[in-house]
C-alpha cells in the first residue's frame, strides 16, 4: 500500500546548483532519459568548479509570531516557511548574512544576552558563552548557571525563572524580554527539567516581544564565532563571487 507519494524538486536542489555552479537537475534529467554526459565536466571533491573562494549558506525562516502561543522549538516535522540563500568570503560572514536575511536582528555592541542552559550542558556551553563576554555582551543567566559561569571567571546578572516566587530584586527573566532590555535569548531545550514550563515561556515571551531567539547550540556556537566578523559583512552576491565558464558541448 501507497501512503504518499511525494515526488517533488526540493528547495536545496537549485540552491546546490548554483552554489556549485553545476545544473544538477538537467544532469538527473541526462541520467534519467540515457543521454550521454560529459563526466569529465561534472565537479568533483578533488576537482570542485565552485565553490572557490566563497561559501554559500542556507537559513530556514519560521512564521512563530503568527502561531499564537506555539512552542517556538524545532523538532522532526517542517516548521519553516521559507528560506534565504546568502554567500560569503566565509562561514562566518555567509551565516551572519543568512541570519539576517531571515529577519534576525544582530545584538549592539555591548548588548545583553540572556542564557537559559541546563546544569548538564553547562560544560559543553562554556567556551561559548567566554565568547560572548569577550565579545563584551553582558550575559544574564538563572542563578545556577550564573553561578557557574561566574565560578569560571565569566561575569553574568541573575535573573530569576517566570513562576518562582522569589526575591523581588531579582527580575524576572520574562520582565526583562517584555522590557526590550535583552537583545538575544538564547535558549537550549532540554525536557529532562523541572523547568519546562518557565523555559516555555522565556521562548514565547522572546518571539511575542520581537526579541532574537537561538535554540540551537550549533548556531549559537557558529553565532558567537562569527560576531567578531560583523564588521565584514557586504551585500555581495553570488555572481560576485563566481566566474563564468565556457559551455560544454556534447555531440552524440
Amino acid at each position: 500500500m501507497v501512503i504518499e507519494c511525494n515526488l517533488r524538486a526540493s528547495r536545496s536542489c537549485p540552491f546546490v546548483s548554483k552554489t556549485i555552479g553545476t545544473d544538477m537537475i538537467a544532469t538527473a534529467t541526462k541520467v534519467m532519459l540515457n543521454e550521454p554526459i560529459a563526466i569529465e565536466s561534472l565537479p568533483t571533491l578533488e576537482t570542485p568548479h565552485d565553490p572557490i573562494g566563497y561559501i554559500g549558506i542556507k537559513a530556514p525562516m519560521f512564521s512563530w509570531p503568527r502561531l499564537r502561543e506555539a512552542d517556538p522549538l524545532l523538532r522532526c516535522e517542517m516548521s519553516s516557511t521559507g528560506e534565504v540563500a546568502c554567500f560569503g568570503p566565509n562561514v562566518e560572514t555567509a551565516f551572519l548574512k543568512a541570519m539576517m536575511s531571515t529577519g534576525f536582528k544582530v545584538p549592539r555592541p555591548g548588548g545583553n544576552i540572556l542564557i537559559g542552559i541546563q546544569k548538564s550542558f553547562q560544560p559543553q556551553f562554556l567556551p561559548t558563552a567566554k565568547k560572548l563576554n569577550d565579545l563584551g555582551f553582558k550575559l544574564f543567566a538563572t542563578e545556577a548557571t550564573a553561578e557557574y559561569l561566574k565560578a569560571h571567571n565569566i561575569p553574568s546578572q541573575v535573573t530569576g525563572w517566570p513562576m518562582a516566587e522569589q526575591d523581588s530584586d531579582i527580575p524576572k527573566a520574562t520582565r526583562l524580554i517584555q522590557d526590550k532590555e535583552m537583545d538575544l535569548v538564547v535558549n537550549l531545550p532540554n525536557h529532562n527539567t523541572k523547568y519546562v514550563q518557565d523555559n516555555y515561556l522565556i521562548r514565547r515571551t522572546a518571539i511575542d516581544s520581537n526579541v532574537p531567539l537561538i535554540t540551537n547550540f550549533e548556531i549559537i556556537q557558529l553565532f558567537a564565532k562569527a560576531m567578531s566578523h560583523i564588521g565584514q559583512v557586504e551585500a555581495t552576491s553570488l555572481f560576485h563571487y563566481q566566474k563564468p565558464r565556457p559551455v560544454t558541448t556534447i555531440t552524440a
